[in-house]
């Protein structure tokens, strides 16, 4: 078991003292004399941090030098900058919302019920996203974030809602899908809170 100082372990990834003293923040293992155990640190950067660059430096070093490798599909290259398993989560919670809205649409709901349907459903997989990837280790998804919070989707185009509404004839009126919406989650949360 090798014992590092946070400075050795900075100069070892080619990172800054801050930048591990801020993993040390985000629960990063330290010993009772303020040292680190090396491979510890090394494999906990490996399993709960994101990569920020392709360089040799930081996470990729990281990466490079830890034992454990949990995750398989671990890459030292990006995807729209994320890592690919977040890429991939990002992807679908940024498409679902139009796919649901468009399939509510063609099954006869009025505009205001594909809403709200479209935003449920991308919420509910945001969720389910968030707990799968923080239980693999991906930092702040084990903290309670959510995909759309840590990574948003804003880049991924929503659903054409007034071409939706043309489609079966109404007009789109945000407010109005916003209200109905309200409407609903506080059904459910009257419904959850009954259950419980």
């Amino acid at each position: 078991m090798a014992i590092t100082t946070k400075a050795a372990l900075a100069a070892e990834l080619k990172i800054s003292k801050a930048r591990v003293s801020q993993y040390v923040k985000a629960g990063l293992p330290v010993r009772s004399d303020g040292k680190l155990n090396r491979e510890e640190a090394l494999n906990w950067i490996n399993r709960t941090q994101l990569s920020q660059t392709y360089e040799d430096k930081g996470v990729v070093r990281a990466r490079k030098l830890a034992a454990d490798r949990p995750r398989l599909m671990r890459n030292a290259f990006l995807v729209d900058g994320y890592e690919p398993e977040v890429a991939i989560a990002r992807s679908i919670i940024g498409r679902a919302e139009t796919i649901v809205a468009r399939s509510a649409v063609e099954a006869g709901a009025p505009i205001e019920l594909a809403y709200a349907l479209s935003v449920l459903v991308a919420n509910g997989l945001d969720e389910a996203a968030a707990q799968a990837l923080g239980a693999r280790g991906f930092e702040g998804f084990s903290q309670g974030f959510t995909v759309g919070e840590l990574c948003g989707t804003a880049d991924f185009p929503g659903p054409d809602w007034t071409a939706l509404a043309r489609q079966i004839g109404s007009a789109f009126d945000e407010a109005a899908c916003e209200t109905f919406l309200a409407k609903v989650e506080a059904r459910d949360a009257a419904s959850e809170k009954a259950t419980a």
